[in-house]
Formats: C-alpha cells, sequence, structure tokens
C-alpha cells in the first residue's frame, strides 16, 4: 500500500499533481495512519464521506472516480471538512432527469445542506466526456456533442484543486472505483 505522496514541508499538502489512490489506501493514508492517530476530526470526516458517497451512488448508480483535495489531504491534524468532486461517466450523468433526483443532486452539492445534515462535504458532481476513444479526439466531428465543455470543465476543477488560498500550488488525489 502506497502512503500519502510526500508533503511539502511549507504546505503540508502533496507536491503539484494528481495522485492516484484506492479507496482503501486513503482510508490508510488518511484516517487510520500513525500519524493522524489523534486527530479529532479525520474518523468522522471519513464517515460522512462514505455516507455521501453511498447517497450519490444511489442517486447515479456508480461513480467512475472521485477527486479529494483540500485540508483533508494534507498533513494537517484536524481538517474541518473534505473537498470532493465525483466524476461520473457520462450516460450515467445525463440519465438523472426526474425532478426529485436532480434536487437531491443540487443539494448533495450544497456545503451548507450537506453540514446541516451532518456531513461536512464540499462536494461537486462532473461529467466525464462521452467520448471514450482517445483517437476520435482530434477528428472534427467525432467527439461528442458537448465534450468539449466537458473537458474546460474538468481542467477547470482540476486548476481549482491544485490551488491553495495562499497563491501556492498542491496536488490531489483521484481515486478510482
Amino acid at each position: 500500500m502506497p502512503p500519502l505522496p510526500p508533503l511539502d514541508s511549507d504546505t503540508q499538502c502533496p507536491a503539484p499533481g494528481r495522485y492516484p489512490a484506492t479507496w482503501e489506501e486513503v482510508e490508510a493514508s488518511l484516517v487510520r495512519a500513525e500519524r493522524f492517530r489523534t486527530s479529532s476530526t479525520r474518523p468522522g470526516l471519513w464517515e460522512e464521506l462514505r455516507s455521501h458517497r453511498a447517497l450519490i451512488e444511489c442517486l447515479f448508480g456508480s461513480v467512475r472516480r472521485i477527486w479529494l483535495a483540500g485540508s483533508f489531504v494534507s498533513g494537517k491534524l484536524d481538517p474541518s471538512d473534505v473537498d470532493v468532486a465525483y466524476l461520473l461517466d457520462a450516460s450515467v450523468y445525463g440519465a438523472v432527469s426526474d425532478p426529485d433526483d436532480l434536487v437531491d443532486v443540487a443539494n448533495l452539492g450544497d456545503r451548507e445542506w450537506c453540514v446541516k445534515h451532518g456531513m461536512r462535504i464540499d462536494a461537486y458532481v462532473l461529467s466525464l466526456p462521452a467520448t471514450v476513444n482517445f483517437n476520435d479526439l482530434g477528428v472534427v466531428g467525432a467527439m461528442a456533442a458537448g465534450d468539449s465543455e466537458v473537458f474546460q470543465i474538468l481542467g477547470l476543477y482540476d486548476e481549482i484543486w491544485q490551488r491553495t488560498r495562499y497563491t501556492r500550488r498542491r496536488g490531489y488525489l483521484e481515486v478510482s472505483l
């Protein structure tokens, strides 16, 4: 099991970049690791993230990947929340159309709603591109409609996840499910 990526001594965050991890590795590195044994928030945040993920999966059926960032993915002993982006296959993302389900999705992405319901989660639900064949990306007319915007949104979040409040850059985790 690989440990958490090395932390920058100044920011206590991983160096800029996206680091692959499994769900189990995240728990082992960010919740159960000896360095976090005395954390008063990490175990609870992990359970809240598990609950939040379960609610997202109930609505969508599956999540392809998760991006985790912020103080939870740092050396901070007691982070205050978890920053998460759920990346869904385009077909799964577009299949939710029931008005009640759309309200649920909006609520799960609303930090205040999450906190009110016992989850210190700052969440985003994002679509992955519908184009799955990499060779089609450069062919005019071969990329799925709307994928250009999807790529722009993913790029935006990739950039946001690598920013700190203090103009420094940091890394984040990508959990494949």
